[in-house]
This record gives C-alpha cells, structure tokens and sequence, in this order.
C-alpha cells in the first residue's frame, strides 16, 4: 500500500534514528520512544497486547504525529496482528450522506489527563480517537449539526468499512512498520472472536515486545 514500509530490519537502532529524526521526531508519553509490550495496568491501551479497535495515534498533542513506527523486538506468540485501513479506499466506498456527516464531526480523546478534539476527516485525512466520544465540530451553526441518528449511522457504516477493508501484518523479530496515520487508521487485532472490542476474550501476549517512535 501508498504510504507504507513493511521490512525485514535486523539492524534498526531506536537511539541513532531519534539522532536522525532530529526535530522531527514527536514524543510519545514524554519520551523519544516507547518499549510496547504487554502491562497489567489498563489505563494504557498502547501498553497491552489484547484487542484495541482502530485509532489514531498520539491524540493528545495538538497536532498529532504524522508518521508512526512499530519495530519488532520479540514477536511473542505471534498471534497479535497489526492491521490498517486506507482512508482513501474508506472515502471511495462510502456513502455521500455518511461522508458528509463524518467531516462535521469531531473525535475527541479522552486520556492523559484531560480531552483533545480533532476533525474525523479534513483534507481527505482521517484521525479517530480509540476512546472518548464524538460530536459536531464547535463551528457548525446549529442549523446545520447532523442528528443523533445521522452521527450514529456515519459511525456505523465507517466501522464496518474499516473491519472490511483492513489489511493484516504479521510480525516477525527485527520487522518494521511505518506508515502515514493520516492515511491509515490502525488496530492491534490478536484474533477475531475480538472484533467489535470484546477485549476481554481476547488474547494477551505478555512476550510481545515493539518499539514505538512517532514523527512528522
């Protein structure tokens, strides 16, 4: 896919990439780069490994990275998958109805201390928060704010879209994976009894460990 590195990369060093990256690079968490692996304390989702529906990344910055980076350090079992969906294939099969009620919208994200509104669509981009809610954008007149059930079908048709359309990456140790979040959404899907956030009968894999680096 446009806008996406998938390879094999033995010799990925997170320290003289962050040199590299220089100003580019975006904190995550207030770090250059985080180790992802698998946490008992829930109150980070990027921290676990059991299923977590399509999201953007790094929400709470006002203007979220561009570009996000996973690198394999221990693959685990193996059964917990990235996959991403194509904004551009979303905007292509959506409805007209549906696609003009999104770019009215706003998803806003709730976590690391407090509440961070972004438009769902704007420029053909998307970003979509994993948790938080939606709502019309503060400038809309009141006249022209899409209804609750406009907002619930918009969703609606969009989720199924994103489950449709994903496309699945399978790690492997020393594998790495950039790819242009303003153009792709993405989940961590470890198997698909999970699909539709049952998070709970999902599978954890506490040997899964990735490196996360966010960068414009």
């Amino acid at each position: 896919m446009d806008n996406v590195i998938f390879r094999h990369d033995p010799g990925f060093d997170a320290e003289d990439l962050v040199k590299q990256l220089g100003p580019r690079l975006v904190q995550t968490s207030g770090q250059n780069f985080a180790i992802a692996k698998h946490k008992d304390d829930p109150a980070d989702c990027s921290d676990r490994t059991e299923y977590f529906d399509w999201h953007s990344d790094g929400l709470y910055h006002p203007q979220p990275p561009r570009f996000v980076l996973l690198h394999c350090l221990q693959v685990g079992s193996g059964e917990v998958k990235t996959e991403l969906a194509s904004v551009a294939e979303l905007i292509a099969k959506i409805s007209t109805r549906s696609l003009r009620t999104l770019i009215d919208l706003h998803s806003t994200y709730i976590g690391h201390g407090g509440c961070f509104a972004h438009p769902i669509f704007r420029n053909n981009e998307m970003l979509l928060a994993s948790r938080g809610y939606i709502s019309p954008r503060p400038d809309l007149p009141l006249a022209d704010n899409p209804s609750n059930r406009d907002i619930a079908t918009a969703m609606s048709e969009l989720y199924g879209l994103l489950d449709e359309n994903a496309h699945t990456y399978e790690w492997s140790a020393g594998t790495t994976l950039i790819f242009d979040q303003y153009r792709y959404l993405h989940r961590r899907n470890p198997d698909n009894s999970a699909i539709g956030g049952n998070a709970r009968s999902s599978t954890i894999d506490k040997d899964r460990k990735l490196v996360r680096m966010w960068f414009n």
